[in-house]
């Protein structure tokens, strides 16, 4: 699987959030291939499965991930958030303006 190093952190971050909505069995591979670094041959092998099974475990928990930020979109509201948070600290925008555009968010 060939992916950029941004897609990777997003992926993480979808994790993070969502990963609580997984299986057990989807979070260990995830963790596997995101947090261990390990190949999927490596992976088959650990757990007795195939590279295809492994590679198949990924692709759907990476589309659940997704579905889950679609539906819901956590991760977008918190960067929001966090990016607004940043303006108001740095009196780049005014706590009405602020308060305003927080509401959008939410």
């Amino acid at each position: 699987m060939s992916e950029s190093l941004e897609q990777r952190n997003r992926l993480v971050q979808l994790y993070d959030c969502y990963g609580g909505l997984l299986t057990a069995k989807q979070k260990e591979v995830f963790e596997d291939v995101y947090e261990d670094d390990l190949s999927f041959s490596e992976i088959s092998e650990n757990r007795g499965i195939s590279r295809a099974a492994v590679s198949d475990s990924i692709k759907r928990t990476c589309a659940f991930l997704e579905e889950y930020e679609e539906q819901l979109g956590l991760v977008y509201k918190r960067k929001e958030i966090e990016r607004l948070c940043s303006l108001l600290e740095n009196k780049e925008v005014d706590l009405e303006t602020f308060l305003a555009k927080i509401k959008e968010v939410m």
